[in-house]
């Protein structure tokens, strides 16, 4: 039986802020739990990804928030914005970065990181180049180079010294 895949625009609703705290929260201990002790992921996760924190960034000019659903099940999220430290390469040009690119484990192996890209590179059209930020060692790098993003070797020390990550980037 196929899955019915979809990805929305949200805008701060006492659900949609209640959705995103889940995904954020699951999503970062699903991948970075393994990497750092507990009290580095739990002070990331209090410090980004709290109630304050995503209706002020949901309500910011600039940010845009997309969730991808499997079957109406909230499947992963995308923050793109305008703001924010950028890649050296990038100084004055017109970019956007997805700041935070995330689907949960279990919906890895199917359509919602396809959905959820394609919205995010949709909305990149707009401008000179996109760009991310991963970990080196994350299995996304291979799906994101197949569609056009290519890493450079720029430091980054995005949640924890300990954890490497690397920019990608798309020109347009």
């Amino acid at each position: 039986m196929d899955q019915k895949v979809i990805t929305k625009f949200k805008v701060a609703t006492e659900d949609a802020i209640s959705e995103l705290l889940y995904l954020t929260r699951t999503i970062a201990l699903e991948k970075y739990a393994h990497l750092v002790n507990e009290e580095v992921i739990e002070a990331y996760i209090s410090l980004h990804y709290n109630d304050k924190q995503i209706i002020d960034e949901m309500n910011s000019f600039g940010n845009q928030w997309l969730v991808v659903y499997v079957d109406e099940k909230a499947a992963g999220y995308a923050f793109i914005t305008t703001q924010g430290k950028r890649p050296v390469v990038l100084e004055g040009k017109k970019a956007v970065s997805i700041a935070d690119f995330c689907v949960l484990k279990e919906y890895l192996p199917g359509q919602a990181k396809q959905s959820l890209l394609n919205k995010c590179l949709t909305i990149g059209k707009g401008y000179e180049s996109i760009w991310l930020t991963e970990q080196i060692d994350s299995p996304l790098i291979s799906f994101f180079e197949a569609h056009g993003l290519q890493p450079i070797t720029e430091r980054n020390e995005h949640i924890h010294p300990d954890i490497p990550m690397c920019y990608l980037i798309k020109e347009n």
